[in-house]
C-alpha cells in the first residue's frame, strides 16, 4: 500500500479502529451490558436473556485494563440481582433463583478463568 493510501483512511475504518481501541471495548461493552440489563428487566421470569450477560465478559478480556474482567463480573451480578427483582413473573420464583444461582456460579466461574488467562498474558 502506498504511503498516501494509508494516511486517507476512509471513515469506516478510521471507525474500526476506533471500537477496537481499549477505550472502544469498553464502551461498547458498557453499552452491550446495559442493554443487556435493560432487556433483562422487562423479560418475564424464566426467559434466560441472562445469558447474554456473557457477551461484555469476553468483551472486557481483551481490553488492556487490568480491572476490566473483575469490573465487568462485579456489575453484571448486581445486574443479574436487579433484574431478578424488577423483571415481571414468568415461572415460580424458586426455579427461578435456582436457574439464576447456577448462572452466578457459572459467570464467576467463567470470570475467574478468563482473568487468570488475562493475567498470565501481562506477565
Amino acid at each position: 500500500m502506498s504511503p498516501a493510501r494509508h494516511h486517507n483512511q476512509t471513515p469506516m475504518t478510521k471507525i474500526l479502529s476506533s471500537l477496537s481501541s481499549d477505550l472502544g471495548i469498553v464502551i461498547i461493552a458498557a453499552v452491550v451490558l446495559l442493554a443487556v440489563y435493560l432487556l433483562d428487566t422487562i423479560t418475564p421470569l424464566g426467559e434466560p436473556v441472562w445469558l447474554l450477560y456473557f457477551i461484555p465478559l469476553v468483551l472486557s478480556y481483551w481490553s488492556e485494563r487490568m480491572y476490566a474482567i473483575p469490573t465487568v463480573c462485579i456489575v453484571t451480578l448486581l445486574f443479574l440481582i436487579g433484574g431478578f427483582l424488577v423483571s415481571p413473573q414468568g415461572i415460580p420464583v424458586s426455579q427461578a433463583i435456582l436457574l439464576r444461582f447456577t448462572f452466578f456460579l457459572f459467570f464467576i466461574c467463567a470470570a475467574i478463568i478468563l482473568w487468570a488467562i488475562r493475567r498470565r498474558q501481562l506477565l
